[in-house]
């Protein structure tokens, strides 16, 4: 099917905002990396001329077969870094579609068909190019293994780093609690039904989301013990999932772990912003639906 103009692109355009312009066919040009041809319209009113392109979202790309490409080596861990050498572009370039990739996927995001009969949920840790500048990461899961949502969040450093930390960088602020209250929020606007489990580990603080924004939903925890006490029994090769209630999330954060470069544990690719990290997981994210 043709492409048919409705609008004009030229702001200044009367035809920009009023549907039913008149646009006249200009020739075609073609695309040199993909040998596409494109035709080209003019505006009867303004004088201006536009491609069908004008309106894709990739407009001026001068790589744009590379797109899909990108964004599949960022979610097979595969660094910024490693993906231009692969593409063989320069890291700007790289990082510049690699900032793009995370906008067109926040868009996505929100016009997901998120459902879930099970919903589990926990927080993992990763860093912020420091050890002494941890990261908390809230998860959402469903019994189909989709995440339905993923939060970054700031946190102080614990144990033994933890008075280092505070030397060095100073004090660091604790979002968890704000970074799950808005993690629950997202997931609940969207999901279609409302979830007949709740499944997470026993951390005290879980419940009072629960209680919070689902408060007609099953709430299931479950402690370190409970998942002890079957391991002398894998000899008998059950299910792993009888051994591990909470197998659907943990199986999701290993595969974040693997799939996302910086997620890595013992790697030279750490997170040196958080929003970076943030989009990265929103791109993984929305990648399981396409």
């Amino acid at each position: 099917m043709s492409f048919i103009p409705r609008l004009c692109p030229d702001p200044n355009c009367s035809y920009h905002t009023i549907r039913g312009g008149v646009f006249h066919r200009k020739g075609y040009f073609k695309i040199k990396r993909t040998h596409q041809v494109i035709r080209r319209f003019q505006c009867t009113h303004c004088k201006k001329t536009f491609s069908s392109r004008t309106f894709k979202s990739d407009f001026k790309h001068k790589k744009m077969d590379l797109n899909h490409t990108l964004q599949k080596l960022l979610i097979e861990g595969n660094s910024i870094r490693a993906c231009s050498r692969i593409l063989k572009m320069t890291y700007k370039n790289t990082y510049n579609k690699f900032l793009w990739l995370i906008e067109q996927a926040r868009v996505q995001k929100y016009n997901l068909p998120l459902s879930a009969q099970t919903l589990y949920f926990d927080e993992m840790e990763t860093i912020h190019h420091t050890k002494c500048k941890p990261l908390s990461i809230g998860l959402m899961v469903n019994e189909s293994y989709q995440i339905l949502g993923v939060q970054v969040s700031e946190m102080p450093a614990k144990g033994r780093l933890a008075a280092f930390s505070v030397l060095k960088y100073g004090p660091r602020k604790d979002d968890r609690e704000s970074g799950l209250n808005e993690l629950f929020q997202t997931v609940k606007n969207q999901l279609q039904d409302t979830p007949k489990e709740i499944k997470s580990d026993a951390k005290s603080s879980y419940r009072k989301f629960v209680e919070k924004y689902y408060p007609e939903s099953n709430y299931e925890t479950y402690n370190r013990a409970n998942k002890e006490k079957h391991r002398d029994r894998l000899h008998e090769k059950m299910q792993k999932k009888k051994y591990d209630p909470l197998f659907a999330l943990n199986q999701r954060c290993a595969k974040l772990r693997c799939d996302i470069r910086r997620l890595t544990r013992r790697s030279w690719c750490t997170t040196k912003k958080i929003e970076n990290l943030q989009g990265h997981l929103d791109l993984y994210m929305v990648s399981q639906f396409i």
